[in-house]
């Protein structure tokens, strides 16, 4: 009877879909897992190859600059460093400045490319960082033209305008923020991903020049960094 429910229930009207920006996207469960063939960094593979781990996307220190039509945007830095060589994760150091990513926030995930589409006659990419595995996962939408298959240095980071029927939160506690965007399977991910592509993009994600070396430690263990 419930899936009977699920699989009949009528789609809501696009009027009504992405009208409440989230301060987060978030899953109960990671979507994205090694079983996905375009998750990163993952294992290296090949005869002559004991262990190691690769990835599509740049480690380094990342900035966001935000859209200038944008008065409310902040910039801020995300460092990707490497996890070690026999599990494969990324780490992730975030500050609002980059001086600052030495003693920023900690997490660990991973980027995933989710699909594809078309705009404006364009083919895109459609990725998102997963941010942390327990309780669930966060993540940031992100989009690419998909001219090569080359290192990514560059990601547009799109915007979080959430589905009515997705949104949770509760009232009561004052001033502080308790709303989030309950997303719970890949396929909800990517209709999200693709909707917030017409939309214009918070801003841009791209790979800074190398400032003094990039720490390779592998940062808290993983359930001190779950979240």
């Amino acid at each position: 009877m419930i899936l009977f429910a699920l699989l009949f229930a009528p789609p809501l009207q696009a009027e009504e879909l992405y009208e409440w920006e989230a301060e987060r996207v978030h899953s109960d469960l990671p979507l994205y897992t090694f079983d996905w063939d375009d998750v990163w960094p993952r294992g290296m593979t090949g005869p002559d190859i004991i262990a190691g781990c690769e990835s599509r996307v740049a480690f380094g220190d990342w900035e966001f600059k935000p859209n200038p039509d944008d008065e409310f945007g902040d910039p801020y830095w995300i460092r990707v460093a490497n996890y070690g060589a026999f599990h494969c994760a990324a780490n992730l150091y975030n500050a609002d400045e980059r001086e600052g990513l030495d003693e920023g926030g900690f997490s660990r995930g991973l980027f995933a490319r989710i699909g594809e589409t078309r705009k404006g006659g364009e083919l895109f990419e459609l990725w998102a960082l997963q941010e942390g595995f327990v309780p669930g996962s966060d993540y940031l939408l992100l989009a690419r033209k998909a001219e090569n298959d080359d290192l990514i240095t560059r990601f547009e980071v799109l915007q979080r305008r959430c589905p009515r029927s997705r949104m949770r939160e509760v009232d009561g506690l004052d001033i502080w923020t308790t709303s989030y965007c309950s997303i719970n399977t890949r396929g909800e991910l990517l209709r999200l991903a693709k909707r917030m592509l017409r939309e214009p993009a918070l801003g841009t994600l791209s790979l800074a020049k190398e400032e003094g070396p990039v720490s390779e430690e592998t940062g808290p263990t993983n359930s001190e960094a779950s979240n």
